[in-house]
């Protein structure tokens, strides 16, 4: 497999501090494989664990390792825009923290990067549980009706972008709408997405705040508010024309 020439690879983290060294160590042992040049950077969005502690630590002995953290809990989404900012390299790959993901599957994405510019990974089978997956696919078919992204698997964090695509986006929101916004802008600009099967695995460490009722209702509401937008808009131009 070619190398690419530079990547930059972020993981979010909130309180994962029972994951953050294996995960980091994983990262270490495969990215050389995948890339000439690469970055590992660590986004730590508020934690009230050792995780900080665990990744200044880490990033102490390993200089591809980068720590930017915010001081509060801003979320999901405003973590996907400081990484996509902090990020340096010519393409942009993000996964979550958990260990849900096995980093090595990055490399079947990056066997598509020279014929495509964004590769995004879909969960061949969803572990999380009946309550999870229900609330997942009604999520989905949510932002289907506003967006029509119909993409396999909306909120997958297993993506690779050309890192110029993902800086000349205009994002408005800072939720767990924010990769579907992602997507969606994408789309709008004739962007073909190349989707990869990637297998997930139960959460053995840490609490899941996904699920959690206030990140849901934060989310469908930006994703509201910004389809009212774009109407809004469309129907001031038409006015105008």
């Amino acid at each position: 497999m070619k190398k690419l020439k530079s990547l930059s690879i972020f993981f979010p983290v909130f309180n994962e501090e029972a994951n953050l060294e294996v995960l980091l160590n994983q990262a270490l042992r495969i990215t050389p494989e995948l890339a000439k040049q690469y970055e590992l950077l660590i986004i730590n969005d508020g934690s009230t664990d050792d995780s900080l502690k665990i990744a200044q630590k880490i990033a102490k002995k390993h200089p591809e390792v980068r720590v930017i953290s915010h001081p509060n809990n801003l979320g999901y989404g405003e973590v996907l825009k400081t990484g996509i900012k902090q990020s340096q390299c010519e393409w942009i790959f993000w996964t979550d923290s958990d260990l849900q993901f096995d980093l090595a599957e990055l490399a079947n994405l990056i066997k598509e990067s020279q014929k495509h510019q964004a590769i995004i990974g879909y969960r061949k089978k969803r572990v999380e549980g009946i309550f999870r997956h229900f609330n997942a696919n009604l999520f989905k078919l949510y932002i289907d009706l506003l967006f029509r992204i119909q993409v396999k698997d909306i909120d997958c964090a297993f993506k690779l972008f050309r890192a110029d695509l993902l800086k000349k986006l205009k994002l408005s929101s800072g939720s767990a709408f924010t990769s579907a916004e992602i997507l969606y802008l994408l789309k709008k600009k004739g962007i073909k997405f190349k989707e990869i099967p990637v297998t997930h695995y139960p959460r053995l460490y840490g609490q899941a705040t996904g699920a959690n009722f206030s990140v849901i209702a934060k989310a469908c509401l930006e994703a509201l508010t910004t389809y009212l937008k774009i109407k809004l808009s469309s129907l001031k131009s038409k006015a105008s024309s």
